[in-house]
């Protein structure tokens, strides 16, 4: 009987690779401040090179590539250890994505949305990278609808189980209501701005609030697909703020409790189950990298899928 068993273990460890083994998948999502300032600003890009490499990420996901192209943004992954890129689009505010593992191309969206929506397929997981509207919550909302939408036509009714969407969506979370009490000048900032704006415009003027209050409806929508928000899931709420960092925060400014959330990775339930950590990265070495902080997750998944 020992031999037996023996033998029996010496069968299975011999074709364990055959076996699905589970590993971890790590995402960031990273608004980088308009490109390193078109290109211009080496220092940080550099820093933020390093940065990523150190982080090790599988998968990431940029908005704000201003002055990249694909040539540019193939080069600078392969500095973090990514053979694998797609950018979007070559002018404006393009997004991106990076990934030690091939990507394929699903869709790319610019039709009625600001930034526009890249959707990519890698490791066995859907990937859609987006950035809404820095300026209007109709118009997010509307973006909110299109890109729900079509996650629900091409993802849901497919059968599709793995899916995540990250990105600047430039909205409030209603799970962040308390955080955004704990910081009133956000709001304060953002009268101001829609105010200038009225002035200038008049009732044509974008407005990011609406009437005056953050508007939680744009989240809620992607919230309701359902999609799930790892970061509430795994932080707590006064320390998810992901934007203004240091960098844009004026010294005057700089005792003022004017914090907010507006950068996610939501994911399918699936991928709810999968996820080990979630947090905004927002003291250290990205305090100085941009004017956002990055959002990261880390899952158990098999990650041996194109």
């Amino acid at each position: 009987m020992t031999k037996k068993l023996l033998l029996l273990f010496f069968l299975l460890n011999s074709f364990s690779p055959l076996f699905p083994q589970s590993s971890h998948l790590k995402v960031i999502s990273y608004n980088i401040w308009n490109g390193f300032d078109w290109g211009k600003d080496k220092d940080r890009e550099q820093a933020m090179v390093a940065w990523l490499k150190n982080e090790d990420a599988d998968v990431i996901g940029f908005q704000e590539l201003n002055d990249f192209t694909q040539e540019k943004l193939e080069q600078l992954a392969s500095q973090w250890g990514h053979p694998h890129a797609i950018l979007l689009k070559e002018d404006g505010y393009p997004i991106g994505i990076t990934s030690k593992t091939p990507l394929q191309l699903q869709a790319r969206m610019l039709g009625g949305l600001w930034h526009g929506m890249l959707h990519v397929r890698t490791a066995g997981i859907d990937f859609l990278v987006v950035h809404l509207s820095p300026h209007d919550w109709r118009f997010r909302r509307r973006e909110a609808e299109m890109i729900t939408s079509y996650m629900e036509n091409a993802l849901v009714k497919t059968g599709k189980s793995a899916f995540m969407v990250l990105g600047d969506f430039n909205a409030h979370s209603p799970f962040d209501a308390q955080l955004d009490r704990l910081n009133p000048h956000a709001l304060e900032n953002n009268r101001q701005a829609d105010s200038l704006r009225y002035v200038e415009k008049g009732e044509g003027a974008y407005q990011t609030l609406r009437d005056g209050q953050f508007d939680y409806s744009v989240m809620a929508r992607f919230l309701s697909l359902p999609l799930i928000d790892v970061v509430e899931k795994h932080m707590e709420v006064e320390k998810r703020h992901s934007f203004p960092t240091p960098v844009v925060i004026d010294k005057s400014e700089a005792g003022k409790k004017q914090h907010g959330r507006i950068d996610y990775i939501l994911v399918s339930p699936v991928l709810e189950n999968r996820c080990i950590d979630a947090k905004v990265i927002n003291s250290g070495e990205p305090e100085h990298l941009s004017d956002h902080y990055p959002v990261v997750a880390e899952f158990k998944w098999e990650n041996t899928h194109p």
